[in-house]
């Protein structure tokens, strides 16, 4: 009868006993001080404390470690202490680290740690590092690190080389997940070099995350070139979703020379979802055309939505000029 409560209780101890074993392992495996940390790095018997030991070194922002960090990234077997080595490198964010995250970047074998090495030169921010994430976004075979290498130019300082290069991959990668890192980045940017180019991405990509990430971008840049590359999509683009975004868009800009391209678009549009951004974009511009465009819509829409929409519209803007406050507002 005792014979199963005792193997419960033996297997309980060796539950203990291991778990016990295993958390002083883990313990065993971290580091004290910088020091402690370069030199387990450079001799730690298995992958997992040399890693462990790259990633204790950049939470701990060592410059001392860049050298130890460099040499771990160009020549550790271990493919996540490279990684590992590049994240620290990043962490610590000097000048120094940024030729050995660029040497990983155009040569490491592994994209994982090429991603790695791209991601941290964004974070460093340094300009030097513009060359060669212009040739990873390029050049490289994995989509993953053109995408890294689009999303770090997009942190640097722009340069006519950096929004060329991502213009041109804006239209040209085959991945949609690189065609939207690149928009992001030129809006990072405010890129007008590139409005052309990402008016024509927003009409003509075959994907709506792409088109999407493009009317949200130019938000961010200036110009009256942006309201026509804007206003120019919003015919022919069949998917609801992308006209809301770039009515919205139009809305957060506040430009009244855009307001007879949003009445229309309040007028006419299939979705009523798109009529009621219209309607909200149009209370942002506000102005005469805006105010009566909304007056309307208010009164008369046949769509219960829509005439919400532009009530609450017109109950943001501003009395018009030379009206006498109401007995509410006077109060």
């Amino acid at each position: 009868m005792n014979r199963p409560r005792t193997w419960t209780r033996i297997a309980g101890w060796l539950v203990v006993a291991v778990a016990a074993g295993s958390l002083h392992s883990a313990v065993a495996a971290g580091c004290d001080d910088v020091g402690a940390c370069i030199a387990q790095l450079r001799f730690g018997e298995t992958r997992s404390r040399r890693e462990l030991a790259a990633q204790m070194l950049g939470e701990r922002g060592a410059p001392d470690a860049i050298a130890y960090l460099a040499t771990a990234l160009a020549q550790d077997e271990g493919e996540f202490v490279r990684i590992k080595a590049a994240q620290a490198l990043g962490n610590i964010g000097t000048v120094a680290s940024v030729e050995p995250l660029s040497k990983a970047l155009g040569e490491d074998p592994r994209e994982l740690v090429r991603e790695a090495a791209a991601t941290a030169l964004g974070e460093i921010e340094a300009q030097n590092a513009a060359p060669a994430l212009i040739t990873a976004l390029q050049r490289d075979a994995s989509w993953q690190v053109r995408s890294a290498a689009a999303l770090a130019l997009g942190l640097l300082r722009p340069t006519p080389a950096a929004t060329q290069a991502l213009a041109a991959q804006l239209l040209a990668d085959p991945r949609t997940e690189v065609r939207v890192s690149t928009a992001r980045a030129l809006a990072n940017l405010k890129a007008t070099e590139a409005v052309e180019a990402m008016g024509k991405a927003l009409r003509e990509d075959a994907e709506p995350a792409v088109r999407i990430a493009v009317a949200i971008g130019l938000a961010f840049i200036e110009g009256e070139a942006v309201d026509n590359a804007l206003l120019a999509a919003l015919p022919a683009e069949r998917d609801r979703t992308v006209r809301r975004t770039v009515v919205e868009t139009l809305g957060r800009r506040k430009r009244e020379s855009v307001s007879p391209g949003l009445v229309r678009t309040l007028q006419m549009d299939p979705a009523i979802e798109v009529r009621q951004a219209a309607a909200t974009a149009l209370g942002h511009i506000g102005g005469a055309m805006a105010r009566d465009a909304l007056s309307y819509y208010a009164q008369h829409s046949i769509f219960a939505q829509v005439s919400r929409a532009a009530q609450d519209a017109l109950a943001e803007l501003p009395p018009p000029p030379g009206s006498q406050p109401t007995a509410a507002a006077a109060n």
